[in-house]
């Protein structure tokens, strides 16, 4: 009789859990539904009780999934830390039962959360490091050709890296996308190799991808990638002293750039006033970075610090010291996780030059020397 009732006990335990599993699998459905119609918190406290019920049971594949859900859900809905908490969680369960598909979407997802906390390159390294070994071992080109794409640029803007190495990353992307009937959008990889190669001192190659992106982006009709790539152009022909030809490529962007009162206006006018600095027009540099530094500090970090660090330059040459200290004295703020190399190495050549102290110049040229960034190192050392 004992038996009996140890076999029906067992029976209604495992009636129980497989009913609860259908219900947790019901949930997971509707967070599904109800992601696709954008009521994420819903989603979320659904995917919750789902997540549960499957860590319960023992369910580790499903139990993963929902932390999946959970964590793209939270970052859909603005909520990064959420995001990062159970995109971790997820990401662990995903290695260690080898579910490297599933690994590889929860870690896009924390990537994209990294950025929106602040977490800088260096910070998430390791997460940086597996993501490309995930997709080495994924068969999937354009998976491989994204993580590439985004580790190069990362890997150049925080200075962290030997740009041979970002250069290699960028390369495959380029390649990859180059091979693919719609080329739509390649310019921005170009684009990178001009950029790239430029600070490595490598001019006339930086100059091919510069020519290769614009003509890219003039025949994708896209006014962003015009201008982001003619001035990425012009950077490089005015580090070779081409003055004139680096006048004629911002001409060509100036028309579509000031079409409207934008984010693009404002870049376009940061590398602008640099060409003006550069001819010797210093008055009409400062007047024209001053608006385009208040407005892209509203959101374009990267390119506010690369309009300051001009600021800080041109206004100490002409003068004006406290408009170029309190442009430097912006460096020094928790977002310094946005700010490039680059911009880091202009403002420290003004910094030091202000503040009659070059030791911190003379940390930075050795880190600029040991990722290869061969024409930052000229600048600081010219």
């Amino acid at each position: 009789m004992k038996y009996l009732l140890l076999i029906l006990s067992i029976v209604i335990v495992s009636c129980n859990s497989k009913g609860e599993i259908d219900k947790a699998h019901s949930l997971k459905g509707t967070t599904l539904d109800l992601i696709k119609n954008r009521s994420y918190t819903e989603a979320i406290d659904t995917a919750k009780i789902a997540l549960e019920i499957f860590h319960d049971a023992k369910e580790a594949s499903e139990e993963t999934e929902m932390h999946y859900h959970i964590a793209r859900a939270s970052a859909m809905d603005g909520n990064f830390q959420q995001a990062r908490e159970y995109g971790e969680k997820g990401s662990t369960l995903a290695k260690e039962t080898n579910n490297l598909e599933l690994e590889y979407k929860i870690n896009n997802i924390l990537s994209w959360s990294y950025f929106s906390l602040g977490m800088g390159f260096e910070e998430t390294m390791t997460h940086q490091q597996r993501q490309l070994e995930l997709v080495k071992l994924l068969d999937n080109d354009d998976a491989k050709a994204m993580v590439y794409n985004n580790y190069g640029y990362d890997a150049t803007v925080s200075g962290l890296v030997n740009l041979d190495s970002a250069i290699h990353y960028t390369k495959w992307a380029n390649d990859f996308y180059g091979k693919k009937e719609n080329t739509h959008g390649r310019w921005y990889t170009l684009m990178n190799l001009c950029w790239q190669h430029r600070l490595k001192n490598e001019l006339e190659l930086s100059e091919v991808y510069g020519i290769h992106s614009l003509s890219q982006a003039k025949a994708d009709s896209d006014r962003h990638a015009i201008i982001e790539a003619a001035t990425n152009l012009s950077e490089t022909l005015i580090a070779q002293q081409k003055m004139d030809q680096a006048g004629e490529k911002l001409k060509e962007a100036y028309e579509f750039a000031n079409e409207q009162q934008d984010r693009d206006k404002y870049v376009f006018d940061i590398y602008n006033a640099h060409y003006l600095g550069e001819i010797g027009k210093l008055d009409e540099a400062v007047e024209l970075l001053k608006p385009a530094v208040d407005f892209l500090s509203e959101g374009e970090v990267f390119y506010e610090m690369l309009g300051r660090a001009l600021l800080a330059t041109y206004a100490f040459q002409i003068g004006q010291h406290e408009l170029a200290r309190e442009n430097i004295n912006a460096f020094d703020n928790p977002r310094a996780n946005y700010f490039s190399f680059e911009a880091k190495v202009i403002a420290e050549i003004t910094r030091s030059k202000i503040e009659n102290d070059p030791h911190t110049l003379s940390r930075m040229i050795e880190k600029s020397k040991a990722i290869n960034a061969t024409y930052l190192t000229n600048l600081m050392m010219n």
